[in-house]
């Protein structure tokens, strides 16, 4: 007995199917020797189109409750399928008596974070003001350019960007990035020394599992770019954290202490202390370097972001030993869920790295990287930055000034040359938990200094972000935790 409500929301097929599933796994027929009424006669009976029985009688021959004999019609199956006729009375399956084994591989990565703390749009709440360090000013992207050219390079190339693309990377996009970076970052590279990935870290896993062997020792700052740490951890090398001067990353070791293979560096902008490396610092580690036979990997981190003076060369553009890996990403420039980076390798390199990034993903969007291309090479990618640094030195300079105002009497705060982080020095150490816990209750999430490290032992302290954030936003959030602190 069918009834079919046209009123309801649930479409008129999925009625049909669920009545007879429901009548079959009553138990009402004999599955093999009852045959199923024709579509034709069944919508007529039913004042429906055919179509809509052949929908609902599809649905019901793909889950096993009906076959066709060729030239004598539909029957019920025989038998029916069990795993429909018994779904309602599933058992609920044993509890596991011991958590499941997980490799040491993930045990080793420091992260105490769970669920979606790992979602990294969480930590911004939306609309919400969070003051974490490292995220850019998305809503000030040219998303209207962006996806002028989007359908440009769609229109213009087709089907082709639809296709696997070259485990390299778009050859327009590589040639513009050598052209950038050789006219604008001091590098010396040509295209063919450049592979495009998946952004930073990416290109670091890239790196370590194309020069680490299993156990073998890799320099990392300390504190340093947290992500590298948990990286190069994952690819099986041994961390050794390396502490810091003014000057950048202490170079020195032991005599009985083994050599690196590869040192991880952040020179035009430690994070998240916020130096540079000087002059002297980088030619001292290019010599360390070629001396060891060791590898310096350059995150050049928000080297385009520097509001002191010009912007200053990379470290690939001064070595003679070709012992630089210059990464890059547009995650920080343009948007963070635009996954794309680059790596600069010496030539001996490239290859090696290919194959590793051929066997990961095989290669990124190919849309979004014809669409960057043509972003860089009709201009919008300068015009870009030059925009963005312009606002980000605004907001700056006016976090600096309400920052000092609200909330100086607690906190000194360390102005580095670039980047869109300070580090907010606790005045009184006994201090840090109460802030810690003012944060949390407001919503402000700024992260302790503590987090970046591993071995080092530095005073109590805050990171805090400001570039994505507005002048309006930035002191109604600072006021809250001046109130919050009393």
């Amino acid at each position: 007995m069918i009834r079919l409500d046209r009123a309801a929301a649930e479409p008129l097929h999925d009625q049909l199917y669920r009545q007879i599933r429901d009548e079959l796994r009553s138990g009402s027929f004999t599955g093999g020797a009852r045959r199923v009424p024709s579509s034709r006669i069944l919508a007529a009976d039913l004042g429906i189109s055919r179509l809509t029985v052949s929908i609902a009688f599809s649905k019901l021959h793909a889950e096993g409750y009906l076959r066709s004999k060729p030239r004598s019609g539909t029957f019920v199956a025989c038998p029916l399928p069990e795993s429909f006729l018994t779904a309602e009375k599933s058992k609920a399956l044993p509890q596991v008596p011991h958590a499941p084994r997980i490799s040491t591989r993930a045990r080793a990565i420091p992260d105490a974070r769970v669920g979606k703390q790992f979602d990294l749009g969480a930590l911004d709440a939306g609309t919400g003001v969070s003051l974490v360090p490292g995220f850019p000013a998305v809503d000030e992207f040219p998303i209207h350019i962006w996806e002028r050219l989007r359908s440009h390079v769609l229109a213009q190339k087709g089907v082709h960007l639809l296709r696997h693309a070259s485990s390299r990377g778009d050859k327009d996009l590589r040639s513009a990035i050598a052209t950038y970076l050789s006219d604008f970052r001091g590098a010396r590279c040509h295209p063919d020394q450049i592979l495009i990935v998946g952004g930073m870290q990416q290109a670091m896993l890239i790196t370590a599992m194309t020069l680490l062997d299993k156990g073998q020792p890799v320099w990392i700052e300390d504190p340093g770019f947290h992500q590298a740490r948990r990286v190069f951890i994952l690819a099986g090398a041994k961390v050794v954290p390396k502490p810091l001067d003014d000057e950048g990353i202490v170079i020195g070791r032991s005599a009985h202490e083994k050599g690196p293979k590869l040192i991880h560096v952040t020179p035009s902008h430690q994070y998240p202390l916020g130096m540079t490396m000087s002059f002297n610092r980088r030619t001292a580690l290019l010599e360390f370097a070629g001396a060891h036979d060791a590898f310096v990997f350059e995150d050049d981190f928000y080297a385009e972001f520097r509001f002191t003076g010009p912007p200053l060369p990379c470290l690939q553009g001064i070595d003679k030993f070709s012992r630089v890996i210059y990464a890059g990403t547009m995650s920080k420039i343009l948007y963070p869920s635009l996954r794309l980076g680059y790596v600069v390798a010496p030539e001996q390199l490239i290859d090696s790295l290919v194959k590793i990034r051929s066997t990961m993903d095989q290669h990124s969007s190919a849309i979004d990287q014809a669409t960057l291309a043509r972003f860089i090479n009709e201009g919008f990618f300068l015009s870009h930055i030059k925009r963005m640094r312009k606002l980000y030195a605004e907001r700056r300079e006016f976090f600096v000034t309400e920052f000092n105002k609200l909330l100086g009497d607690r906190f000194i705060l360390q102005i580095p040359e670039a980047g869109l982080n300070f580090v907010a020095w606790l005045r009184s150490e006994t201090d840090f938990r109460r802030v810690a816990r003012a944060c949390g209750d407001i919503g402000i999430k700024p992260s302790p200094l503590s987090f970046y490290c591993i071995d080092a032992k530095l005073k109590p302290a805050f990171v805090f972000g400001f570039g994505a954030w507005t002048p309006a936003q930035i002191r109604e959030s600072l006021l809250k935790l001046a109130s919050a602190l009393g």
